[in-house]
């Protein structure tokens, strides 16, 4: 990828769960840059989702610039034992959350999220399974939950974020995009230095 390519992402902030669409370009295996005009709003952890990939690519906001911020793919992520230090953030995000164990969608409310986890509320709260998936809007990509406490109209639960797999290695040589069919390449005109 040449060093000024920009490329579509999705930016999920995971401190508070929304989602904006951004450039990313100056990929290195290390990080990259990101440009949008929403970039102020960014806490330091959140996850890209490139074209071309099915899951999330966790990143760490180190430096901000004007409209743009620079993200390392190699900062070290919190341990499980230090989540409860993360910071809950009030929310108000409508999410539909369903689970693979039977046919029920609930549409619920975040109310305060983090990196690990997430409050939701509503009247059916007492009716979630153990395992869920929560599908928020702009994030095509469901994140898996785990209830681990419930309490009138509200139940924690813990997020297992869709991730790209750390032994994968990331490949950021993209292709182009190949030219349709129908239109073949207009001939090169040659130019001199003298006019002709």
């Amino acid at each position: 990828m040449s060093d000024n390519a920009k490329v579509s992402v999705l930016v999920v902030d995971l401190a508070d769960m929304s989602c904006f669409e951004a450039h990313a370009h100056s990929f290195t295996k290390e990080g990259c840059w990101i440009v949008s005009d929403r970039i102020d709003s960014l806490k330091q952890e959140i996850g890209l989702r490139l074209q071309g990939f099915d899951r999330l690519l966790p990143a760490t906001v180190v430096a901000y610039g004007d409209n743009e911020v620079k993200v390392t793919f190699t900062a070290k992520r919190s341990e499980q034992g230090e989540k409860r230090r993360e910071i809950r953030r009030p929310v108000w995000i409508s999410a539909m959350v369903s689970s693979p164990e039977n046919p029920y969608v609930y549409k619920l409310q975040i109310i305060d999220a983090s990196r690990s986890g997430c409050r939701l509320e509503g009247e059916k709260v007492e009716w979630l399974p153990e395992k869920i998936e929560i599908s928020i809007p702009g994030l095509d990509l469901p994140i898996n939950g785990r209830v681990v406490w419930r309490g009138g109209k509200n139940a924690g639960v813990r997020l297992d974020w869709p991730f790209e797999p750390d032994t994968k290695p990331i490949d950021f040589t993209l292709d182009p995009e190949p030219e349709p069919a129908d239109e073949r390449p207009k001939p090169k005109r040659r130019i001199s230095a003298f006019g002709s």
